[in-house]
């Protein structure tokens, strides 16, 4: 089936944009504390394996969306797991496996948005209420959803140059300050369960948000191209975590590493830009990391609104979206203080990393084993 609304078709290149976009979030400011806990000096490459991982989800997710080309997860799972005969047997099927990424979802804009403002709350505006910050956040992400999936991928498109060119210009400035010996020895006292650990945590926060791609996929218009641009737009998040994770430690080093509670804002706060062109880099480093986080809440809001709208076979999702914005926002103020958000994230991003490894494996196994979908390329729309 073809979509012939242009206001509902995006290129590859806003799709990778979607991705990567969603990706570079929340999770970068606690991303070298998280692998220097696992694995120690080899966090750096404990971040490596991660993006391995991701890229592996995204390459199974977008095989999914060649196979069953204009769909999404919620339509082709019913395909996969039903019949001709029983539709209603794939639809009911489908919806244990499909409600636990609704869930993670849900919690992932949850706690998103109070990380945000407790960040924002301690390192610029500390006289400003939590409740103020966390409401601006969901209400900005709240009016996106009532625009068309291309003014999204629009709204991802512009902002990722500006997310991304900053953050790489302050990541290496920070190197001027790096001790290489902070880095060696490479092994010691690691095996190969903790950098698997290491691995997998930073897989299952900073690395999420590929995901997404479930809903956005049926939108584009060349789908026979989006593995390669996909694949790319790990990547690029890869690379700068990567980045980051080997300043973190060769700055500061892995015992005072652990102490930090947002360690790539305090590698940020002792980086000077050379030509002092910025004396204060972290005000620039929030600003850009604002556009980040947003681009991670939005979309996955937007997602959640797509999702259940699909599964209630609703036309419009903004009543959605409007029901789902104070259930949000008090359920982000859950958290009695920023231990417990920082143990909720690390929880939820384990188990929300299992769910979004293994329901699209199961879903592209099964469709294999009942020979179901295309051959496992889509013609350009």
């Amino acid at each position: 089936m073809t979509n012939k609304d242009p206001r509902q078709e995006i290129s590859p290149r806003q799709s990778a944009s979607i991705i990567a976009s969603t990706m570079i979030g929340a999770g970068v400011l606690t991303l070298p504390r998280t692998v220097a806990e696992y694995a120690k000096q080899s966090g750096w490459f404990a971040v490596i394996l991660g993006m391995i991982i991701a890229m592996a989800g995204v390459s199974i997710m977008t095989l999914l969306s060649n196979k069953f080309p204009r769909q999404n997860i919620i339509e082709y799972s019913q395909e996969i797991l039903g019949s001709r005969k029983y539709k209603a047997v794939g639809r009911w099927l489908s919806y244990p496996l499909l409600l636990p990424i609704l869930g993670y979802w849900c919690v992932v804009t949850v706690l998103a948005s109070r990380l945000f403002g407790e960040v924002v709350v301690t390192a610029v505006l500390p006289a400003t209420p939590l409740e103020v910050i966390i409401s601006t956040m969901l209400l900005i992400a709240y009016v996106l959803t009532f625009y068309s999936v291309e003014v999204v991928a629009r709204v991802n498109e512009l902002l990722l140059p500006l997310i991304v060119v900053p953050v790489l210009l302050i990541s290496l400035s920070s190197y001027q300050h790096a001790r290489l010996y902070h880095l060696f020895p490479l092994r010691y006292d690691v095996d190969w369960s903790d950098l698997f650990m290491g691995a997998f945590s930073a897989f299952s926060f900073p690395f999420l948000g590929f995901e997404v791609l479930l809903l956005f996929a049926k939108y584009s218009r060349h789908p026979s191209v989006l593995l390669r641009d996909h694949v790319a737009a790990v990547a690029l998040p890869g690379f700068i975590y990567t980045l980051i994770a080997v300043a973190g430690m060769a700055v500061f080093g892995v015992d005072e590493l652990k102490r930090l509670m947002w360690p790539t804002y305090e590698l940020v706060k002792v980086t000077k830009v050379p030509g002092l062109i910025l004396e204060r880099v972290e005000s620039a480093f929030i600003g850009v990391w604002v556009a980040a986080v947003f681009t991670t809440t939005a979309n996955i809001y937007y997602a959640i609104c797509m999702f259940i709208r699909e599964m209630l076979g609703m036309k419009g999702h903004r009543i959605i979206a409007t029901i789902l914005l104070p259930l949000f926002y008090w359920i982000s103020l859950r958290p009695p203080n920023i231990q417990a958000l920082i143990n909720y994230l690390t929880y939820s991003g384990c188990a929300g990393g299992i769910a979004i490894l293994v329901i699209p494996t199961l879903l592209l196994g099964v469709s294999y084993l009942r020979k179901k979908g295309g051959k496992g390329a889509a013609h350009d729309a």
